[in-house]
């Protein structure tokens, strides 16, 4: 072995994570395809790819749930066979989900400590003090006394990253990061990244949003369905061709939904001459929604809406923007009947309404995509078919003297399957496999082939790739153009500035302020999410702090 060759063998073993020929496959499908993958000291490692592209499945084995078919792991030069994820922590390996892992009535120290070895003999005055010097020394302010249910979206954020440097990770894998924070705490935990990079800790960093890839990465590894397509040094690509990679193996008529998408992925603009462009001066329809100093509380019985009044018009988006946790879940249980106003009006058409019912909501023409598509928005165990049918099981076309008519559902699941670009092997497969994008795609098709009048979109396209997001986009606009009221609910200000024709901005159970189109800005949204009107100076309630 000549010194170069003795070179590159030392360099591996000081890698803190590789990847060679690594398979992974389910029943029909293989997600994950003689993956290799390196990961060096000190750096960001962005992963890219469409959903289903075997991205989570990689993860997951990393972090040791569930092991790989084929292949081989090496972490610091040691090969490894994960088979549980405390054998991959005790090799140095975190990962933070997407969603977290926390228990709400729990303090910070007792959600960062639970699950550890010998757990009771820790001395809690220790641990606080430990998790005080792991903030301090990554910018990760947290209060390890505070319990989790006290805590913004963004400090719950730092809690889940501060449990696995707790835990000694100097590999960490972030899955959607800033999927649910505002734009300030978003720059808050770029700078925590950098920081921790630069105490030679190596992140695997998985986003779908191309700003954050571009601005954040040392290198972008593309995966498209199950295979490596490219690894290229940030400073080497663009978007366009990383976008291309992901795609690569998209049929022709995806290809050109996704260049739309790309094309029309700016922020629309007023005309050259300040006026304002035709899509914003589009009149709307009839009233569909009307709500009128509405109060409700939470599960726990605390406020969660304190006089929230908006409406809503046929042909139109109404955007709501906002930090996850201030009423949002409680605004859409009001409005599909789930939950009661505990006052304040609500009308929907000509109709005041008096504590509906869901199934009420439902046949009036509520449709409603909730924010966790897994826990309420599909039943996992059933085939894809039958979840097309939650709404509609006592149609007749489907249902006769109460028994199924089998051959109808599954040419209908078919049917819906081809119509809304649904990947699985047949319409019997169950929904708890999909993908998230194709999972998604179900649940969209089950609500607007029904006739609707509102639609309650939460987070239609948080977590999905750059196909489906395309294809969620585009179905619901097309659904608002032909009538459809819709709420649209995102953290995504990016997404709300290019869909909605208003958007609304909520803070602690109130509405801040509704902009037209053409006041909007990211900035401007951002500042009103803190809890300031739209002139940026006043606080319209007592000030709340965020991370």
């Amino acid at each position: 072995m000549n010194s170069s060759e003795i070179e590159k063998s030392h360099s591996e073993q000081r890698l803190p994570l590789q990847l060679s020929r690594i398979t992974k496959s389910f029943p029909g499908i293989v997600a994950n395809d003689s993956v290799d993958f390196t990961l060096e000291e000190g750096e960001i490692h962005t992963i890219l790819g469409e959903n289903g592209a075997g991205k989570s499945t990689l993860m997951n084995m990393i972090a040791g749930l569930y092991p790989a078919d084929a292949g081989e792991m090496r972490v610091f030069g040691e090969q490894v066979n994960f088979t549980n994820p405390r054998q991959a922590i005790e090799k140095s390996i975190g990962m933070v989900f997407q969603h977290f892992m926390l228990v709400r009535n729990h303090t910070v120290a007792e959600n960062i400590i639970l699950g550890l070895p010998g757990v009771g003999k820790l001395k809690l005055k220790e641990v606080h003090q430990q998790i005080r010097e792991i903030s301090e020394r990554y910018d990760l302010y947290v209060d390890p006394e505070k319990k989790i249910q006290e805590l913004s979206v963004g400090e719950q954020q730092r809690v889940e990253i501060v449990k696995v440097l707790f835990r000694g990770a100097r590999i960490l894998i972030l899955d959607e990061p800033t999927a649910v924070l505002t734009p300030q705490e978003s720059e808050a935990l770029y700078e925590i990244m950098e920081k921790m990079v630069n105490e030679k800790h190596s992140i695997i960093f998985i986003t779908h949003k191309m700003k954050e890839v571009m601005a954040l990465s040392h290198r972008i590894t593309v995966l498209s369905r199950g295979k490596v397509m490219a690894t290229l040094k940030k400073d080497e690509t663009n978007p366009q061709e990383l976008a291309d990679l992901m795609i690569s193996n998209l049929e022709a008529k995806d290809l050109v939904k996704v260049s739309e998408f790309l094309r029309d992925t700016t922020v629309e603009e007023k005309d050259g001459d300040g006026s304002v462009s035709q899509k914003q001066k589009k009149k709307f329809g009839n009233l569909t929604v009307a709500l009128k100093d509405i109060h409700a509380v939470n599960d726990l019985g605390y406020p969660a809406l304190k006089g929230i009044s908006l409406d809503i018009r046929a042909g139109e988006i109404l955007g709501m923007a906002g930090v996850s946790g201030n009423g949002q879940p409680e605004l859409t249980d009001v409005l599909s009947g789930l939950r009661s106003p505990t006052r304040g009006k609500y009308q929907f058409k000509d109709v005041p309404l008096n504590k509906p019912t869901v199934n009420e909501m439902i046949d009036m023409g509520v449709g409603y995509i909730p924010e966790d598509r897994k826990r309420f928005g599909v039943s996992s165990g059933m085939s894809i078919a039958y979840n097309f049918l939650l709404r509609d099981f006592q149609n007749p076309q489907f249902c006769s003297r109460q028994l199924l008519k089998l051959s109808n559902i599954f040419d209908y699941g078919q049917k819906k399957m081809q119509e809304f670009d649904i990947r699985a092997p047949t319409e019997k497969t169950p929904v708890g496999l999909l993908s998230g994008g194709n999972m998604q795609k179900v649940i969209l098709a089950r609500e607007i082939s029904r006739p609707l009048k509102l639609l309650l979109a939460a987070q239609p396209t948080r977590g999905l790739d750059i196909h489906a997001t395309s294809f969620i986009r585009e179905q619901i606009c097309q659904a608002r153009d032909r009538g459809l009221a819709v709420l649209w609910i995102s953290e995504d200000l990016d997404e709300l500035l290019m869909v909605a024709d208003r958007i609304a901005v909520i803070f602690d159970g109130r509405i801040v302020g509704t902009l037209s189109h053409e006041e909007a800005s990211v900035t401007l949204i951002g500042q009103m999410m803190t809890g300031m009107n739209k002139n940026g100076t006043e606080h319209v309630m007592e000030k709340r702090e965020y991370a």
